[in-house]
């Protein structure tokens, strides 16, 4: 019904263009809007702890589909408009807001097909001078820029002295010490066991990349894989491990305690499992049933966590025999929320200010609202606190009053920070840089895993129902009943255009919706040729073929068609391309 009412109701070429600049307007006035609340996000340091942009939309895929939408359009018009030097600031103006738009989204899928699309234009337009670079530009940023993953090690004894520092092949995202051994969970490469020279003499694979590594008790770690497997090792006297056991959390893990020799899952989907033996992982028992649990911290008095489902930050009274009494809560809104309980005392580090509320008569009181954002650890050594953001800046607590803590800045490491440990007199760090945009051919990236797993998922699937498919149903159900059981996480799509296709239709609907696609296809193209020397109306066309050309690209990452918003502004493109055909053609002269 989009492409018929756009068609129809921009049935003369002033029209189609009052469309059009309406839609041109709007658009490039809501990035505008977008772009503050980026920046808003980039002060919060949000990009780095949530590795995404904001989503001012309901999803971030969907703003930075649609922002691609705008940037490719706006690109053909630059290339394409023959206008006054006016018109041509103006409209390189837009491309490049709806640009930075588009790269502030952080949506890899909407990046590809806008590249794509631009590209398109290119070689539609035989600009080659303009090609090349383009294309070798992205080359050399997906290829060779590189990451850099290392361990830093420094003295805290006074001012601190940097006392060593390596490189690991991995990604150094998480660091345990032991004596004078360390403990590095190097992402792809498993783990690392090194002395104190940085020295790696012990590597241990793991099936997926290893994401954490923690002490539990004095002689046991647990290694923590992205997709829910843990093993337990044991620290042998020379300081290498042994595997001696492997299992899964209970459900879609979130984070994770350890505390008085128990580790604590907390799984979103299900709430808080405990478990109270590393040498015996049987012995473990359900201690909160409750959904939306992303935070959790412990000790031997209070349990308290974060759910996202409520917005709340909720404190427990931990009593006999296993049991929890609820004490308190409060309600708070943000998208980043960590968090970290000393005796009575907790800290909650929200999106503009980290929190520090204290247990009084069974009820959270806020102590102080330290002006600090983008802390994401803080380790109590001997009643000081130190603390570090992600983005390398380490604050030392200095305790007044008692009870009201201030945060000193200790220094500023100016690095991306993954995780660091204090042992011994040293501050052992771990940072790690990586490409955002070479993370798209990356088969470590945390959520092209995702898609990996869900596109072999859907292809088990489309085997099992090659012809007709499981039908135009929620995928959900079918999916948890062919995904791994390691694998947690269920999905309602595949992220996947045509695998989704094949998945819901069978191989009959994938070859009609490719028809289709093609049929669209040869209609943009069949415009653009016959509108090519229209003023206006040509460097539409030519947008309108672009756009489509990067929502087909997109759609190899990302199930877009089914994303309401961008498949409307798929028909809307349509509808008025064939808006400003009909049009020329009913003024063509004979």
């Amino acid at each position: 019904p989009v492409v018929y009412v756009v068609a129809a109701s921009a049935d003369n070429p002033d029209k189609a263009k009052l469309f059009f600049k309406v839609f041109i307007v709007a658009a490039v006035v809501t990035v505008l809007a977008y772009l503050f609340v980026a920046y808003r996000h980039y002060i919060f340091q949000l990009y780095r702890l949530e590795s995404k942009g904001p989503s001012v939309f309901q999803y971030v895929m969907t703003a930075g589909g649609l922002m691609s939408f705008v940037t490719i359009i706006l690109f053909a018009f630059v290339i394409n408009e023959k206008t006054g030097w006016k018109i041509k600031v103006l409209l390189i103006a837009s491309f490049f807001i709806a640009a930075i738009g588009l790269i502030s989204s952080y949506t890899r899928a909407a990046w590809i097909g806008a590249i794509a699309g631009i590209i398109f234009i290119l070689i539609m337009k035989k600009k080659w001078l303009y090609l090349t670079p383009l294309v070798l530009g992205v080359f050399l940023l997906i290829i060779i820029s590189k990451k850099e993953s290392k361990v830093w090690v420094y003295s805290i004894e006074g001012k601190p002295d940097i006392a060593n520092s390596f490189s690991t092949n991995g990604r150094a995202v998480s660091i345990e010490s032991y004596d004078d051994y360390l403990y590095i969970a190097d992402y792809e490469e498993g783990i690392k066991v090194v002395d104190s020279k940085g020295n790696v003499f012990q590597r241990l694979e793991t099936e997926a990349p290893a994401t954490r590594i923690h002490r539990w008790n004095n002689n046991y770690l647990l290694i923590y894989l992205i997709d829910s497997r843990f093993k337990v090792a044991e620290i042998l006297a020379d300081g290498k491990l042994k595997i001696i056991a492997n299992s899964l959390t209970p459900g879609l893990t979130r984070d994770m305690e350890f505390t008085k020799g128990r580790f604590y899952t907390a799984d979103y989907d299900s709430g808080l499992t405990v478990y109270n033996n590393p040498e015996q992982l049987s012995d473990k028992f359900r201690l909160l049933d409750e959904e939306g649990i992303v935070r959790v911290y412990s000790d031997s008095s209070y349990v308290t966590l974060y759910n996202l489902k409520e917005n709340a930050l909720k404190v427990y009274l931990q009593k006999e025999r296993n049991q929890l009494s609820f004490m308190d809560s409060i309600k708070i809104v943000t998208p980043t929320y960590y968090v970290w309980q000393h005796n009575s005392t907790i800290f909650f580090q929200s999106d503009n200010s980290l929190l520090q509320y204290e247990i009084k008569a069974n009820k959270l009181n806020l102590v102080k609202k330290h002006t600090i954002r983008g802390i994401f650890q803080l380790v109590n050594v001997d009643s000081v606190i130190y603390g570090s953001t992600v983005d390398g800046k380490f604050y030392k607590s200095v305790t007044k009053n008692n009870t009201t803590v201030q945060f000193d800045l200790m220094f500023d490491l100016q690095k991306n920070v993954t995780d660091f440990t204090i042992a011994n007199g040293r501050l052992i760090v771990s940072t790690l840089k990586l490409n955002r945009l070479a993370s798209i051919i990356d088969p470590y990236h945390e959520t092209n895993i995702e898609r990996l797993h869900l596109w072999s998922t859907g292809l088990k699937i489309f085997l099992d129902y090659p012809i007709l498919g499981v039908g135009d149903i929620d995928l959900g159900k079918i999916y948890s009943e062919y995904k791994p059981k390691y694998v947690k996480e269920n999905y309602g799509h595949l992220h996947n255009n045509y695998i989704h296709f094949l998945v819901i239709l069978g191989s009959i609907g994938f070859i009609i919706v490719i028809f289709m696609f093609y049929k669209i296809f040869v209609l943009n193209l069949k415009i653009y040729k016959t509108l090519k020397e229209v003023e206006f109306a040509s460097s539409y066309a030519l947008g309108a073929l672009g756009a489509f050309v990067g929502f087909l690209v997109s759609g190899l990452a990302e199930w877009n068609f089914g994303d309401q918003e961008i498949i409307t502004m798929v028909w809307f493109t349509l509808g008025l391309n064939i808006a400003f055909y009909k049009s020329y053609l009913n003024n063509k002269p004979e």
